[in-house]
């Protein structure tokens, strides 16, 4: 048995042949999904998260400030708003400011973000596995549609995959010099990336807490570093909160009033039982329809008329919770069914169907949700095969935190694929490591029964070879 490979840690940034090979390949990533908005991507829905990001940069960019977008649309009523995480709404904003207004030139925009993605993931990759694996975790980064198919829509997942790689890279570049400052940047990663996905919440202190584990031999030191890193990261978040305080009359709002609304659609009758259950449902009355009985009690909008967005939320997530607590015992199925969504393997041709009301093509969801499948075997692969051979190293861990994450909120709120944005480049790049583990291992082991085969032969020739001698020399 071999002992546990434990190289001397690569520099997170590359030499320059390696950068600009890695550069094609984000070139790569950055045509296929140019090609796939003029191509596959469907319109903006008229209706729905991401025109509501877009109006909600057109009104900052306009200087009226974070509002909700939709009323202001109807009748021009300014109502303040923290329904939504500020981090795509401000990017776009400034995307407006410099002339890219248009849907068409903002979703291109995201394509960049995405580009930039496949670029980290390669950095990854080399991190772990030098440059090999750098390049095939780049090259599926680029190709892989749960990656391409979400950044041609004009929704937070493409800044999410960027941002959870980022964050994946700043814990790795922790790992090799664990200083303040290196700490102190980790922290601010995860904070910003709060702004994009509340899960950030959890990803990013679960991963300082592995590394400062990991990168410290006593309590004193461990729980140190972790609390620097926590700490800018609230530290980031205090600006937000402060705004929020003053927008709602001093009710405090951390980062988004968005729990409400999916504790009540996540947590009611259609929810928990029937062709829906496991997602987020709203019995919300669109383009004349009539609400729908079967789905009562579902999230049915913000009700603004005596009181603000904040204590609307309150009411919304209370609702939600006491829903929970009286029908305890069909939560683990629930659970089970979220789960199911999010990674495929429940309701998949329906789950597959709603991603044209978040602006995604059908088709390649549901390929991107076959082909994340197949990476993650790859990768649960890779690692039994590392942990056999033990040449695998406890930084490869950290690239199961992200999906694990996700795996938690998603137990807590509802069943979507696109939530397995943030994690998806972790998984690409477990794939890769994995491909090239379980490549090696078998390659070994043909070139492991190739060489007994010739010791044998070898050791058969010798022992001729030495009888020749012997009954020469007795002859």
């Amino acid at each position: 048995m071999t002992a546990e490979v434990q190289p001397a840690p690569r520099r997170i940034i590359p030499p320059a042949r390696t950068a600009a090979l890695l550069g094609l390949l984000v070139l790569v990533g950055f045509v296929i999904r140019i090609d796939a908005l003029r191509n596959s991507a469907p319109d903006v829905p008229v209706l729905g998260d991401a025109r509501a990001y877009h109006l909600l940069a057109e009104n900052l960019a306009d200087g009226r400030g974070y509002i909700r977008p939709y009323e202001f649309a109807a009748d021009g009523t300014e109502i303040k708003t923290a329904e939504y995480p500020p981090a795509l709404p401000v990017v776009l904003a400034a995307a407006t400011k410099a002339g890219a207004s248009s849907e068409t030139s903002q979703r291109l925009l995201l394509c960049g973000v995405g580009a930039l993605t496949v670029g980290l993931v390669g950095l990854i990759g080399r991190r772990l596995g030098g440059d090999s694996a750098g390049y095939l975790a780049a090259l599926l980064a680029a190709i892989h549609p749960g990656l391409w198919n979400s950044d041609v829509s004009l929704m937070a997942e493409p800044l999410a995959s960027f941002t959870g790689a980022a964050l994946v890279v700043a814990a790795l570049w922790v790992v090799n010099r664990p200083d303040r400052w290196r700490w102190a940047a980790f922290g601010a990663v995860a904070g910003l990336g709060c702004f994009v996905r509340s899960e950030f919440l959890l990803m990013g202190p679960a991963l300082m807490a592995v590394v400062a584990w990991k990168t410290a031999e006593a309590w004193r030191p461990r729980l140190g570093r972790l609390a620097l890193g926590v700490g800018v990261l609230v530290a980031v978040l205090v600006p937000w909160t402060v705004r929020n305080l003053v927008a709602f009359d001093g009710q405090l709002v951390p980062l988004s009033n968005n729990s409400g609304s999916v504790a009540q659609g996540a947590n009611c009758g259609a929810a928990y039982s029937g062709p829906f259950k496991g997602l987020w449902v709203t019995n919300v009355s669109l383009d004349g329809n009539d609400a729908d009985q079967s789905r009562a009690g579902c999230f049915a909008g913000f009700d603004l008329t005596d009181d603000d967005e904040a204590q609307a939320a309150a009411r919304l997530r209370a609702d939600g919770i006491g829903y929970l607590t009286d029908h305890k015992g069909q939560v683990p199925g629930v659970v089970a069914a979220r789960l199911g969504r999010t990674f495929g393997l429940y309701q998949f041709e329906q789950q597959r169907n709603f991603a044209g009301a978040e602006g995604r093509n059908v088709l390649w969801d549901g390929r991107g949700t076959r082909s994340f499948q197949l990476l993650a075997l790859v990768g649960i692969a890779g690692l039994v095969v590392s942990s056999v051979r033990r040449t695998r190293t406890w930084e490869r861990w950290l690239l199961v935190v992200p999906p694990a994450a996700v795996v938690v909120i998603v137990a807590f709120t509802y069943g979507n694929p696109r939530f397995r944005a943030a994690a998806e480049p972790a998984v690409v790049v477990l794939a890769a490591l994995g491909a090239l583990d379980v490549v090696g291992a078998v390659v070994g082991r043909s070139a492991g029964v190739a060489g007994a085969g010739a010791a044998e032969v070898d050791g058969i020739e010798g022992a001729e070879g030495g009888l020749v001698p012997l009954v020469e020399e007795d002859g």
